[in-house]
């Protein structure tokens, strides 16, 4: 009978092991329920979801803007450049989701880092096309009258031959 009686070491050990997971498994139980308590009651967990497809609503209005962004880019490049430039779709469209993140963060606007700079920018872009345009312009007129300068050359001996026939013919 002494031996029904005799618990070893170990198992005292191990019979304090299972006490304590328990008391834990019963302490972490009572800490939910404390927990969930403490939350507000108009925790609705669809809010969560609805609030991810917002963002990626917001990222996909980003890559919009970034897209008509580019679009405006290209129509420039394509005025000032040459009428046949097109931007390759593939790459169009990474920028455009590389940038939609960007559009989100500043809202559509400028960082303010930049912001403060906003009406140098427009100048300096506005500068920059109507210099670029005005340099474009001089180049087609100087082209213009390069060409009558050709033309007026290829006309003058004929008209010279023209002119030393009728004195013959006189």
């Amino acid at each position: 009978m002494n031996n029904l009686n005799t618990v070893s070491h170990d198992d005292t050990d191990s019979i304090l092991d299972a006490l304590e997971e328990e008391q834990l498994d019963m302490h972490s139980e009572f800490d939910e329920k404390k927990l969930l308590d403490s939350l507000d009651d108009d925790f609705n967990p669809d809010a969560v979801i609805e609030k991810k497809s917002q963002k990626d609503q917001l990222l996909e209005q980003g890559a919009m803007t970034a897209t008509a962004v580019l679009g405006v880019g290209e129509q420039m490049l394509k005025q000032f450049g040459h009428k046949e430039f097109a931007f390759n779709p593939e790459q169009a469209e990474g920028v455009a989701n590389a940038a939609a993140p960007l559009f989100v963060k500043y809202g559509g606007e400028l960082p303010p880092w930049l912001a403060q700079y906003k009406e140098e920018l427009m100048f300096t872009f506005a500068v920059g096309a109507l210099g670029f345009s005005s340099h474009s312009q001089i180049k087609a007129l100087k082209k213009m009258d390069k060409e009558k300068e050709v033309k007026q050359a290829q006309s003058e001996p004929q008209a010279e031959a023209e002119n030393t026939q009728s004195e013959a013919a006189a």
